[in-house]
């Protein structure tokens, strides 16, 4: 696994949620929750924060002699379909790590980003702080994602540290659309894929 360098974080879109719309055809956004920390002229990043792999936290820490104190049912996340063997962290709090490693960013309040196997160490041999390991992330070429909106295709929303790392995975789309008053049957519009301004499937 990679753990590249990670430039700082821009604002605008970034950071927020985006919530794929159920009419979402993509197979890699279907039914997702991205968190996006870059958007400017140059494209836009995000991390994909609701699916699950198949691939034990646990049995991956292990594999790179890490100590591991979490959860056993905890799963490594799908970041997003770019760069699968890159490696990036998501942390909440409380915490009280060091400023040094490559890639740490305050993403909002409450939030913290990295991408440093150090940092991944001494959040998993601990239990106090909440985190979130990723692989891949989800890129935009400059103007697609503003295309996406434009067609339809997401809902963002503020960033909520309790959907990133207190709500299981597989609950973040339909609580996402719930705390903003949307039932997903009640969203009625054509179906979504990459036939549709900005191509839905490129990413």
């Amino acid at each position: 696994m990679l753990w590249p360098r990670v430039e700082a974080l821009s604002m605008d879109l970034a950071p927020s949620l985006l919530i794929s719309v159920p009419q979402m055809r993509d197979p890699n956004f279907d039914h997702s929750v991205v968190l996006v920390l870059e958007h400017d002229e140059h494209g836009s990043f995000g991390l994909v924060v609701n699916r699950e792999t198949h691939h034990s936290l646990g049995e991956f820490c292990r594999s790179q002699e890490i100590e591991y104190r979490g959860s056993r049912e905890a799963k490594v996340l799908y970041g997003g379909p770019v760069g699968p063997t890159q490696g990036f962290v998501l942390y909440g709090e409380p915490h009280d790590l060091a400023g040094e490693f490559a890639g740490r960013e305050v993403v909002e309040r409450g939030v913290w980003f990295g991408a440093d196997l150090a940092l991944l160490r001494l959040l998993a041999g601990q239990t106090r702080t909440p985190y979130r390991l990723l692989v891949g992330y989800a890129g935009w070429a400059p103007g697609q994602l503003d295309a996406e909106l434009a067609a339809g295709a997401w809902l963002p929303r503020p960033v909520d540290p309790a959907l990133l790392f207190h709500t299981p995975p597989d609950e973040i789309w339909p609580r996402a659309l719930a705390d903003l008053g949307i039932e997903p049957g009640a969203i009625v519009g054509r179906a979504l894929s990459g036939s549709d301004p900005g191509d839905l499937s490129l990413n």
